[in-house]
């Protein structure tokens, strides 16, 4: 799969701000869930861990229903 590279120059933040919402609102769900999970990977090496460690919590401690 390629990637693509977008880039937004802008001079404000807020412009900056709605660039990053449409972006990721075009890329999809799927794209985000993969941009996140590509994140935890990075966050797990550059604590001196495996990328292939990589799990969802799943303990759960207290349900209620409403």
């Amino acid at each position: 799969m390629k990637k693509k590279i977008s880039v937004h120059k802008t001079r404000s933040h807020e412009s900056a701000e709605w660039f990053d919402i449409r972006f990721w609102r075009r890329a999809g769900a799927a794209a985000r869930f993969e941009a996140a999970w590509d994140m935890v990977g990075e966050f797990l090496k550059m604590r001196g861990k495996s990328g292939n460690e990589r799990r969802l919590q799943r303990t759960i401690q207290h349900v209620k229903y409403l």
